[in-house]
């Protein structure tokens, strides 16, 4: 058998308008939802940024001054200390934050302890912004334990034995400014009252002030001085602005202004008091090692001094040469810079021993500069003896002196420096008491919380669309799946209301002797002459006395057999016949005209009308449908295939035993399984009795065979069949029907369900040729879709119609 194959996958990629025009349907059909959840997060973030603790910092700027004093070796300048290691600030950055700098800031400004009231959270913050610091309110009737505002309490000092560290202690107020201290269990420790030191347990506390109604609560915590430390220096924020620029921002963050900028300033403050005094000992110490150095080379220049008196005196004095002038400056220059390094040689040796990377340095130019020396006097040997005497003579007595008098202003130098309170870093900016929190950010807060609470509600409706809520949308349906929509057919209220009158007598009745005769009520079968078949093909008019009779009777005549009709059968109302006007019959009329045109190039007359799930109106489309097919000219046969559930038979006014299930075991003939219906055209084959082996019926031969006899009697043949998710039948009839339909309930199916369905039917190499939207809203929010207005217009019965005369 032929099968149409299809392409159940998504819509290819590059669509981006038509994604674009569904996700503002998806939108739009959950508006309520997008704008209650955008609501809600907009409304979350105002509360947080009224309601949230403003965090502020205070930024203090110091400048750290890299430069060293000192030159190098080679230079003629003549350095008598060892140079100064250089100033890097990424380890100044590290020594703010040491203990040596931030212990002072904890003891100074008593960060080690915390002292707060005991208050009710959020109301006690309400309660104190009425209040006057001083006048403490009152407390509401059993909360006395709780302060509601305008209580002052001051604590100077604290100090507990270890056990107690970190612990929480409640302190208690009472009458006439005393106090009650207890530990974590309520143990009393101490009694004191405010002003005055109190002692007990191993407790000692100071509390400057207390001004609080009896019975008022305040904790205090004395915490670990190291973890204090530790704690103070990790909130620290220190960083260079720029790059290498010496500028370091100290940044300190907290909820009370005031002291945020105490603790930003005093930690600069003890940075710099640091740097300082670091800078005055080690000027202390060179100046100490100077002033040893000093009668030394005091007695260097006498002796100097002497020994070329003496030798000008023996020899007379001399105008030395060109070529012994420049001997004597080379001499002096290599003479200088060896008895520096001599001098800082010495300096390192109070601190390093001999083997020290420091020392070997020093000793390593100092070897250095005494073989150049020797090669640079090498090459006036050619000088006379008493010249170069003279000369060498001349050059220690200049050396001497000069070192001398580089000791003497080196001394006053670091006398200065000593005597300096700035050193080598400088506070550029204080802190100042910050009026704007830096968090949170009230405007970008409700900004980002709309943005999130619209992104947050978009992504909900998609969700909910994705995985909870139904497909609705034809045209959604068609660029997914490449299936084509034959038509949509809206909710019909009144079939709602008739279906819900059967309902309605369908209910159990408690009538005496009443023998309740439910649809499957077993019928007696007569033989009668089998040239009734005519009858079956060719039914009289319903107005007939023949039909009279038989109705009488409640039998029917069907061929070579008579079955009794179960008179208690529930009826549905045929929407066709009941409302011919409806907008939903309208929709019916519709689809009838577009089948047709599918039904051109199908390889045999046999229509399968299925559905992913049942409830999807399956059943009342195809009775429907058959019956305006029918009033078209057609010669229909409607199969009810669902021989588990099938009711069909309710909309057609017939007994639904005596059918398939039994055309198919055998206990009945294929004349007396087809029924007249009372509508010209249309046959009918009920489902019959239920049996216990459906999809085994279906799939026998038989089935096959009885489709196409029947194929060759009808102009088309309509079969219902079960729900394609719920058994296997549905696949079974559409592998065997020319064309299959799908039809589908709005808003019933998701996305997985329609493709599930889908892929069940190409795998029963069905030849799927449409789907039908059935129970679509009269309203929807495509506006301006082609559904909302192909039955807009409709007429009734009673409208006249619109005749003018021609002009």
């Amino acid at each position: 058998m032929s099968s149409y194959e299809m392409d159940y996958g998504p819509a290819p990629a590059g669509e981006d308008d038509a994604v674009m025009r569904d996700l503002s349907r998806i939108v739009l059909a959950q508006l309520g939802w997008v704008l209650g959840i955008a609501a809600s997060v907009i409304v979350a973030a105002v509360i947080y940024a009224k309601l949230a603790t403003p965090v502020y910092s205070a930024d203090a700027l110091l400048q750290v001054d890299t430069s060293t004093n000192g030159g190098a070796p080679n230079q003629k300048s003549v350095s008598l200390l060892p140079p100064a290691e250089p100033m890097r600030t990424d380890a100044e950055i590290e020594i703010i934050r040491s203990r040596g700098v931030v212990e002072p800031v904890v003891d100074q400004l008593h960060l080690n302890f915390s002292a707060s009231a005991r208050t009710m959270p959020l109301l006690g913050r309400l309660s104190a912004s009425f209040a006057r610091p001083g006048q403490p309110l009152g407390a509401p009737p059993g909360l006395r334990a709780y302060a509601w505002g305008g209580e002052r309490f001051e604590v100077a000092s604290i100090t507990v034995p270890a056990a107690l560290e970190g612990t929480r202690l409640t302190l208690r107020a009472l009458d006439g400014g005393r106090f009650e201290l207890s530990d974590a269990s309520g143990a009393p420790l101490l009694t004191g009252v405010a002003g005055v030191q109190a002692r007990g347990n191993g407790v000692a506390l100071l509390v400057d002030t207390l001004i609080a109604r009896p019975g008022t609560e305040f904790h205090l915590i004395r915490y670990n001085q190291l973890d204090a430390v530790s704690a103070l220096s990790s909130a620290l924020l220190v960083a260079e602005k720029g790059h290498d620029t010496g500028v370091v921002q100290l940044s300190y963050t907290g909820t009370h202004p005031r002291l945020i900028t105490e603790v930003a300033n005093a930690v600069a403050n003890s940075y710099l008091k640091q740097r300082t005094e670091r800078a005055q000992e080690e000027a202390s110490h060179k100046l100490e090692f100077l002033n040893s150095e000093l009668p030394h080379l005091r007695d260097e220049v006498k002796r100097t001094e002497t020994a070329l008196s003496e030798y000008q005196a023996k020899t007379g004095s001399f105008q030395p040469t060109q070529e012994a002038g420049v001997y004597l400056q080379g001499g002096l220059d290599y003479e200088k810079q060896i008895a520096a390094l001599r001098i800082q040689r010495s300096q390192l040796m109070q601190r390093f021993t001999e083997h020290a990377p420091e020392v070997q340095q020093i000793d390593a130019q100092i070897d250095a500069l005494t073989r150049e020396k020797t090669r640079f006097e090498q090459h006036f040997a050619t000088l006379p003896s008493s010249e170069r005497n003279a000369l060498a003579l001349q050059r220690n007595a200049k050396v001497a002196e000069e070192i001398y008098v580089a000791l003497l202003n080196r001394i006053q130098e670091l006398s200065i420096s000593r005597a300096g309170t700035v050193g080598n870093v400088h506070i550029l900016d204080a802190a100042l008491v910050p009026s704007q929190p830096i968090r949170p950010k009230g405007a970008l807060v409700i900004g980002a919380g709309t943005m999130l609470g619209i992104l947050g509600g978009i992504a909900f409706a998609f969700c909910r669309h994705k995985f909870f809520t139904g497909v609705a949308d034809p045209e959604f349906v068609e660029r997914r799946f490449q299936l084509p929509i034959f038509g949509g057919i809206t909710f019909s209220p009144e079939q709602a209301r008739s279906d819900q009158q059967l309902r309605a007598l369908r209910a159990p009745r408690s009538t005496p002797g009443e023998v309740p005769a439910g649809p499957r009520a077993s019928g007696s079968v007569l033989t009668k002459p089998r040239a009734a078949l005519a009858n079956l093909l060719h039914p009289r008019a319903p107005g007939s006395a023949s039909s009279t009779a038989r109705n009488a009777l409640d039998t029917e005549a069907v061929g070579t057999q008579s079955v009794i009709a179960s008179g208690r059968t529930p009826m549905r109302s045929l929407l066709v016949k009941t409302h011919p006007y409806d907008t939903t019959v309208e929709g019916l009329r519709s689809l009838r005209a577009t089948l047709q045109f599918g039904l051109v190039d199908a390889p045999n007359r046999i229509v399968a009308i299925t559905s992913p799930a049942p409830s999807d109106g399956k059943s009342f489309l195809c009775a429907n449908l058959a019956t305006l097919l029918a009033e078209s000219g057609n010669r229909v046969l409607l199969i009810d295939a669902d021989l588990r559930r099938g009711r069909l038979a309710q909309y057609l006014g017939r007994a639904p035993h005596g059918g398939l299930s039994e055309l198919l075991t055998g206990e009945a003939d294929l004349e007396a399984a087809a029924r007249a219906t009372g509508v010209s055209g249309l046959h009918f084959i009920a489902s019959g009795a239920y049996p216990p082996n459906p999809s085994e019926l279906l799939t026998s031969p038989r089935f096959s065979e009885i489709l196409m006899r029947l194929e060759q009697q009808f102009d088309l043949v309509i079969v219902d069949t079960p729900p394609l998710l719920a058994v296997a039948d549905a696949a079974v009839i559409a592998n065997l029907a020319g064309s299959t339909v799908l039809v589908m309930r709005a808003g019933a199916h998701t996305e997985t369900h329609l493709a599930d369905a889908l892929k069940k039917l190409r795998r029963a190499r069905a030849r799927v040729i449409g789907g039908v939207m059935n129970a679509m809203p009269a309203k929807s929010h495509n506006r301006r879709g082609t559904y909302d207005y192909a039955y807009a217009y409709t007429y009734s019965a009673g409208d006249p119609p619109d005749i003018q005369a021609p002009r």
